[in-house]
């Protein structure tokens, strides 16, 4: 009887250690995202290339999603920190009060602005 009691109490101190392995999954948007594609009026541009061909290869078009869903921003000089929150497939921006609405799908962010289409790749 006390070995199977012993037993019995090993086997649920596995069952909790490994629970507690698990621990809480980090969002899939959470990293360093870098604009790649910038696409107006159906016509798409490789951000790099385009920097480059521009004289401008030192500008930053990037953003950071963290953990605590805090971010911040630096999309050619204009920079900002701010929150996210991802629900489903629209991932929400929000920079001193004013939100944007993005997609994240495929593993991309697309943001659409005015008519202009940006999408970044998780580095």
């Amino acid at each position: 009887m006390k070995k199977r009691m012993m037993l019995l109490l090993a086997m649920i101190l596995t069952v909790l250690t490994l629970a507690a392995c698990g621990g809480s999954k980090t969002s899939p948007v959470v990293g360093n995202w870098k604009a790649t594609t910038v696409s107006v009026s159906g016509v798409s541009v490789d951000v790099d290339e385009y920097l480059k061909q521009s004289g401008n290869e030192d500008v930053k078009m990037e953003m950071v999603l963290e953990k605590d869903n805090t971010m911040s921003i630096n999309m050619a000089g204009q920079t900002g920190e701010g929150t996210w929150k991802l629900d489903g497939s629209t991932l929400t921006l929000t920079i001193d009060g004013d939100s944007l609405d993005t997609t994240y799908e495929d593993g991309k962010i697309t943001m659409d602005l005015s008519g202009v289409s940006m999408t970044l790749e998780k580095q």
